[in-house]
């Protein structure tokens, strides 16, 4: 039966900008203890420890009779002098390897946050000409909206989209007074230490952003401000004494590039900072990145944050002639995996935590690469070590199956139950496409983004392959296993074992046949139970059934049609529409098939290419 009106469940969408704020739910909802347990139960004791040392830290720090800021001051040497060379040079190869599109987004952007008004996640706050730090809709918005704001992300918007500092003396002038007027209001040790402005993330960002202006306005015969860059001095400092081990991830190499630009910046001081922020990248060179050259969260999005930052390293400790193998071998192969990626239709597919417009394209990052002296190492998608991302392509199109793992045990925090699940385009344009993320508060739609049913795969009755809560919580992990992996077909099983709750077991295979491709499910459980398999469009598709068969549709673009999908194995079969997230903060509909079958029973997927028009 088909349902055309159906939209998804109002208790999806009932949180539009946040509302659902839970700052600890790991102490306040009994229901996510579980999560938990679970989540800490995989930490590693570095992480653990992180844990407990921040919440001293922000217990403790603020109530000690000791002028926490005033000390990191007196260690800002005297006279401060700067090497800006190294990091204009950098500067320009991004600068010029972004595309006009970006570039004149970042130009308009960094024209808005001079005048005091900021938009990030699709919210704005006009601040006029003074920014209040403690704006009550600061803290209505998402956490990470205060963290883009205090990360002083119109100084990079600036330097990304103006060759010469001289022709915007007004622009110059407003975000220099913002980071004077902030360093004013936000003193170390006051008020919640390690967080709001001082988050080592947010700190990683604005010295990055601040290193790269100062070179920027140096470069171009323009004075730079002492008090800035004793600002960045402090920063940096700071961030020695906060490297962000116990996180990890993304973060971790955040902090890295951080202190690499820093130490080059202040290269007559004798910092360390660059020694430091390489022993860094390398340590996350040797833990965070997969067989295939993948970045373990896999999440495309951060997969180019991350390449982009191994480029910035690269670049920057090369012209300095300090050793840099792990970092170029590292870089190049993860760019040989976004090269890989996004063959299908140029751009990432929004797997995991992914969203448009957060990280710079996927073609500008390889142009960026391009121009720091890297080249794509390519290790094949299909290596067994790697991010389970593998592909199956014909001449109308690729299919890319998921076989992998969620993500690190230790680190869930991207991870989504996206388990066999599976993407589609044709002809480069996409068909079947991921979800997305909206935000990371502890919100519903954080909740969907992440669950099973947002993701093209089968779900067993009604439950969860791995519990999910708060924002990034996951409880106990499943397995996920190949079992053929031969050339046009890849057969792989996901299992759920519980003894006290619910076990079962999903197969999937994929394989191409000579009109497109064939997948097949069977999920294996309770006799009496049924699963459900859901295929999610793109936007730009619309779906349609073909003619009185209600296991027949068409799937057409700008009126053409360009695939059709059949099915067998069931005739329980909707069609509805569901929640898709490209960006931070926007929500679309897309057209969703949702089939249902007994458990036990095989449900067989059609895609064929069609490029008849009508």
């Amino acid at each position: 039966m088909t349902d055309r009106t159906e939209t998804p469940s109002n208790r999806v969408l009932s949180d539009p900008i946040g509302t659902v704020r839970q700052s600890d739910r790991l102490v306040t909802t009994p229901g996510d203890w579980p999560l938990a347990y679970h989540t800490v139960r995989n930490m590693k004791p570095v992480q653990i420890a992180g844990i407990i040392e921040r919440r001293l830290r922000h217990a403790v720090v603020p109530r000690l009779p000791v002028d926490f800021n005033a000390r990191y001051e007196r260690r800002v040497p005297d006279e401060l002098s700067i090497t800006p060379e190294p990091i204009r040079a950098n500067l320009t190869k991004l600068r010029e390897s972004l595309t006009e599109a970006e570039r004149a987004r970042y130009r308009e952007a960094a024209s808005e946050a001079a005048n005091g008004r900021f938009t990030f996640l699709d919210r704005a706050i006009d601040f006029g000409d003074r920014i209040d730090w403690n704006h009550e809709r600061i803290d209505e918005y998402p956490r990470l909206w205060r963290l883009k704001l205090e990360s002083f992300q119109g100084f990079e918007w600036l330097v990304l989209s103006e060759e010469s500092a001289s022709t915007v003396d007004d622009h110059r002038a407003a975000l220099e007074r913002q980071a004077f007027e902030w360093d004013a209001a936000n003193p170390i040790g006051e008020g919640p230490y390690l967080r709001r402005s001082w988050i080592p993330h947010a700190v990683s960002l604005r010295v990055l952003h601040w290193c790269r202006y100062a070179a920027w306005c140096a470069g171009d015969t323009v004075t730079v401000p002492d008090r800035l860059l004793r600002l960045v001095y402090k920063n940096a400092l700071f961030l020695e004494n906060h490297v962000e081990h116990d996180i990890g991830g993304n973060h971790l190499i955040e902090n890295a590039v951080a202190l690499v630009a820093a130490g080059v910046l202040f290269g007559d001081h004798d910092t360390g900072w660059e020694s430091m922020g390489l022993d860094l990248l390398e340590e996350a060179a040797r833990k965070q990145f997969l067989a295939d050259g993948g970045h373990f969260e896999r999440s495309p999005m951060y997969h180019i944050t991350v390449l982009r930052r191994y480029a910035t390293a690269y670049d920057l400790l090369s012209s300095n002639e300090l050793s840099t193998t792990v970092i170029e071998t590292t870089a190049e192969l993860a760019l040989g995996f976004l090269s890989q990626l996004i063959k299908p239709g140029g751009k990432i597919p929004l797997l995991n935590d992914s969203a448009y417009g957060e990280a710079i394209e996927a073609t500008t990052c390889l142009a960026y690469c391009r121009a720091c002296s890297l080249t794509p190492t390519e290790r094949s998608l299909h290596h067994p070590d790697g991010t389970g991302y593998r592909t199956l392509s014909t001449d109308t199109g690729t299919l890319l199956f998921d076989v992998g793992d969620v993500g690190p045990t230790h680190l869930p925090a991207h991870s989504h139950n996206d388990q066999l699940s599976v993407l589609l385009w044709v002809d480069g344009d996409p068909v079947l496409a991921d979800t997305g993320v909206y935000d990371y508060e502890a919100n519903e739609r954080r909740q969907y983004a992440r669950s099973v049913a947002a993701h093209n795969t089968a779900q067993y009755g009604g439950i969860e392959p791995i519990p999910i809560g708060g924002s990034f919580l996951m409880g106990k992990r499943t397995s996920v296993s190949v079992v053929d992996d031969d050339p046009g077909r890849i057969e792989a099983r996901h299992s759920r074992r519980s003894i006290a709750g619910t076990s079962y077991e999903h197969r999937r295979t994929v394989a191409t046949i000579d009109s497109g491709w064939e997948i097949a499910d069977t999920v294996t459980g309770d006799p009496a139970a049924t699963y459900t398999v859901r295929y999610h469009f793109h936007p730009t598709t619309d779906v349609c059934e073909s003619s009185d068969d209600a296991t027949e549709f068409s799937v057409r673009r700008d009126g053409d049609r360009i695939a059709s999908v059949r099915f067998s194995g069931t005739d329980r079969v909707r069609l509805t529409q569901t929640p898709y997230f490209e960006e931070y903060g926007r929500e679309q509909f897309r057209a969703m098939i949702a089939l249902k079958a007994s458990t036990g029973s095989d449900v067989v997927t059609r895609f064929s290419a069609d490029t008849v028009s009508g």
